[in-house]
């Protein structure tokens, strides 16, 4: 009888949503509207297909909103620019013609609001609005939404559509995440049935790796609003400053089991910095979102879930420049119907409900337009009484040693419109060493201080119960040298507008003898993937030394890359011609020199100077990795250093001849699935001279598996349990979710020890090492005492949050290690190095196992002594 029940339920609603479809937009979605312009399509028409029957891919979005603009003078449509898939990011704008006739004297006039000096806006100014929709591409219901919005504002002819278009300008971003957009679209449609089937492990809603939530590198965009890695992100910022919207509002989905979300969130899940008047007013428009779900009789909760903390979210960013952003957060269906704990759940009614809380957000923000106005403004002078609250009067960052990192710092601050200047004369602070024309100054007294503080700043929370990152403070993810200064005592010099790229040259022009390249710039691990593509004979340096230069003298750390001109596959002059043309590309300095007596320390010809080997790097790709952490490995070396890493699906290394690799990488993951012949085969490839990488789960796999000697820390050993609890205590229910989440070690930055002398250490002028510590894997130090290559402090913890009990647990721990197994070499990450591709502190230092690991010696022995 249940299942005739079901059959019966199911066929009706079939029905029902063929009725509903046939007359979509105006008996389900617009149950209130009977009035649009004929001459505008409805997406239905243009589609061929009624909204919430069919998952519409991005190029019909754009087409959609082009045809709209074509019909209609309340519709304009601007790239943005175009996704590392080609597909292009557009804003769609929506407003009255007079308003749009005279859109930059509006642009112009709203963009004030950031100067504190000038007046508050004039009530009769447009209020800006900005929905954001699918920024997470399997989030499908959001972009759904995005259609039916621009019909509407569009098409319907009615008093307030009027008026809401000639009080406002309106931008939707309709696809927030194409690539991500497409590859669920694609997914959806292809396993959907007709009629529809709701039971959640259909194949329709069970989506494989790695799904379409993230962008083509399998970056999650709603966290990269504040680092700017990815060309979808740094457009979108872009077009945000061009105009400081007063309503910004991100739709999304979450589980299907659950109903529907707006904020406000916990007040223990807003940021410490904001000001409490931005949450206020969240408060205030939650009852016109409210006022629309109840009239749909939709359920929907506040108040619970979801961070509101950190600028690494495209629903807090905007907050940090006065804006009043939200979340919105829809059950999705993942498909067209689904079974869920509140009944089925069909796609249309998850567009129903983000349509309705669209409108919500349009009316509220007209309502509130003078409020907004005051706020925004009121936020900026907020800035300014922040910063000059704070300790650090100024911020100083750059390295004369590092200067394409330091410009690539200096690129964020400008594109977050952060105001920065030149050093008047090179000075030193902490025993830090700034150079005018290398280094920059940041005051704090400015209106985007709270941006400011977020970047250099650290925070320590009283709360774990955020389900992301609690540590994002860049300046230590860059492990970019800076010092805060408690008073103005440094002169600012000119202002900074654009980045400046070091010209890369051949100093000292042709040698007969050798080149020379100091490791210290970032951009160097990409200069000798370069070198090593050309089959130049590249060496690097184990011991610093001394040149000898034009009857002067330059130093040379570790790690410094050495092009000997005899040897090389090439004459010298196509060997001079290559170095020109690397270093021009790279932005970096190789330095001729005519001797290889130096000056001081090591001759060219020691044995401490070693042959790199050109690396060939696969990749675990596929179900059971982290894809997160695997797209980011492949972001890193596709982009940054141009190295075409093969991704390996964890299925096929059974078959594949893993002899044509020099190195593989593990990130985090599950590898269940690989049985003891796979892992003796790994076993066998590593002792055969390969270079394994583990990333954090994958470590503690590699060491359970005992593929190397390594242990993991016993966490329940290395700290005691806090006062006044124990195994068999009890405690209330409702305290679970507090107890249980304090253990977590989310997102956290914590201090390690480097040893700089290490070939994976190289590069790095500072002992001290800035980790983001986002998981439990806890290593022993190695019983090789020249192993442990990173050790966490005695007193690790900087940034975010992290408990006493896990502040203990990660002290002393070892961070890296590389551990020596036949002729190979494996190296243990206990975090994930690459962490959303913006961690360069230890990125450097994954790229650096990959050139420079295999030349390690066992034992600890190198050079000449290891070869007697």
């Amino acid at each position: 009888m249940r299942i005739l029940r079901q059959t019966a339920r199911l066929l009706f609603l079939t029905v029902f949503l063929a009725v509903q479809f046939a007359h979509a937009q105006t008996n389900y979605y617009f149950p209130k509207a009977t009035k649009f312009d004929p001459t505008v399509p409805t997406p239905e028409k243009f589609l061929g297909y009624a909204i919430g029957s069919h998952y519409t891919r991005h190029d019909q979005i754009v087409g959609y909103f082009r045809e709209l603009a074509k019909v209609s003078n309340r519709v304009h449509v601007q790239s943005l620019g175009k996704t590392y898939e080609e597909r292009e990011q557009i804003v769609v704008t929506f407003t009255a013609p007079e308003n749009y006739s005279r859109l930059e004297e509006i642009r112009k006039e709203h963009i004030t609001t950031v100067d504190p000096s000038k007046p508050v806006l004039s009530s009769k100014a447009p209020v800006i609005v900005m929905l954001g929709y699918s920024v997470h591409g399997n989030e499908g219901s959001c972009s759904e939404v995005s259609l039916l919005m621009g019909y509407y504002l569009a098409a319907a002819q009615y008093g307030e559509t009027t008026q809401w278009l000639k009080e406002a300008v309106i931008f939707i971003d309709p696809s927030l995440n194409p690539d991500g957009r497409d590859r669920a679209a694609n997914w959806f449609n292809s396993y959907k049935s007709f009629p529809p089937v709701a039971d959640p492990l259909d194949k329709e809603h069970m989506e494989v790796w790695p799904n379409g939530r993230t962008n083509h590198y399998f970056a999650d965009l709603n966290r990269d609003w504040l680092n700017l890695v990815h060309v979808e992100s740094r457009n979108r910022v872009e077009f945000f400053h061009q105009w400081y919207p007063n309503v910004q509002i991100d739709f999304h989905e979450m589980g299907a089991n659950a109903t529907y979300y707006f904020e406000p969130t916990p007040k223990r899940h807003e940021s410490p910095i904001i000001p409490q008047f931005i949450y206020d007013e969240n408060a205030i428009f939650a009852k016109y979102h409210a006022k629309a779900l109840d009239e749909i009789g939709s359920l929907y909760f506040t108040k619970e879930n979801f961070d509101n903390l950190s600028p690494i979210y495209g629903s807090t960013y905007p907050k940090f420049y006065g804006t009043i952003a939200a979340t919105f957060e829809q059950a999705g269906s993942g498909g067209m119907m689904k079974e869920t704990a509140n009944g089925l759940l069909t796609f249309p009614f998850t567009i129903r409900n983000h349509l309705a809380t669209s409108f919500s957000s349009l009316k509220a923000a007209i309502a509130e337009k003078t409020n907004l106005f005051k706020i925004q403004k009121d936020f900026f002078n907020y800035g300014l009484e922040q910063a000059r609250a704070n300790t650090a009067k100024a911020y100083v960052f750059g390295d004369s040693r590092d200067e394409s990192l330091t410009q690539k710092f200096l690129g964020l601050l400008l594109q977050h419109r952060i105001q920065v200047y030149d050093l008047a004369t090179n000075t030193t602070v902490e025993g830090k060493s700034f150079e005018k024309g290398k280094a920059y100054l940041v005051p704090a007294e400015q209106p985007n201080f709270l941006v400011i503080h977020s970047l250099f700043e650290e925070i320590s929370l009283k709360d774990s119960l955020f389900y992301d990152n609690t540590g994002w403070s860049v300046i230590h993810a860059y492990g970019l040298q800076y010092a805060k200064l408690k008073t103005k005592e440094i002169a600012k010099g000119a202002p900074v507008t654009a980045t400046i790229q070091a010209k890369g040259a051949v100093e000292g022009g042709k040698s007969s003898y050798a080149y020379l390249l100091n490791y210290t710039e970032y951009n160097a691990a990409k200069a000798l993937y370069q070198l090593l593509g050309k089959n130049i004979l590249v060496k690097t340096a184990f011991k610093p030394f001394t040149a000898a230069i034009n009857n002067g003298k330059k130093s040379f750390g570790y790690g410094t890359l050495v092009i000997p001109v005899a040897g090389q596959p090439l004459p010298a002059d196509s060997l001079y011609a290559h170095l020109q043309l690397i270093a021009a590309d790279c932005n970096v300095r190789f330095t001729g020199i005519s001797t290889g007596f130096s000056a001081g320390g090591i001759d060219l010809g020691s044995n401490n100077i070693k042959t790199v080997r050109k690396p060939e790097v696969a990749l675990a790709f596929g179900q059971g990795v982290t894809a997160g952490e695997a797209g980011q490995v492949w972001f890193l070396l596709s982009q940054q250093l141009g190295m075409p890493v093969v991704k390996l699906d964890l299925q096929y290394f059974r078959q594949a001849t893993l002899k044509k690799y020099t190195t593989i990488v593990l990130p985090g993951g599950n590898y269940s699935a690989w049985d003891k012949a796979v892992i003796d085969k790994l076993k066998a490839w590593v002792a055969d001279g390969g270079t394994l990488i583990t990333f954090q789960t994958a470590t503690a796999w590699a060491v359970q598996n005992e593929l190397v000697k390594e242990k993991l820390a016993d966490s329940d050993e290395k700290a005691p349990a806090p006062k006044g609890t124990n195994a068999t205590e009890r405690l209330d229910f409702v305290s679970k979710q507090d107890v249980e989440g304090s253990k977590r070690i989310n997102g956290a930055i914590f201090l390690a020890d480097i040893d700089i002398s290490h070939p994976i250490g190289f590069g790095l002028s500072d002992r001290r090492l800035f980790i983001n510590k986002n998981g439990p894997t806890l290593l022993q130090k190695s019983t090789d005492k020249y192993a442990t290559v990173a050790q966490y402090a005695e007193k690790p913890f900087i940034n975010g949050y992290a408990s006493k009990q896990n502040i203990g647990k990660v002290s002393n721990s070892a961070a890296i290690i590389l551990s020596t197994t036949g002729n190979g070499r494996i190296v243990l990450f206990a975090d994930d190095p690459t962490y959303r591709s913006y961690w360069l502190g230890t990125t450097r230092l994954f790229f650096n196992s990959i050139f420079f690991a295999n030349l390690v010696e066992g034992g600890g022995m190198f050079g000449a002594e290891a070869e007697k």
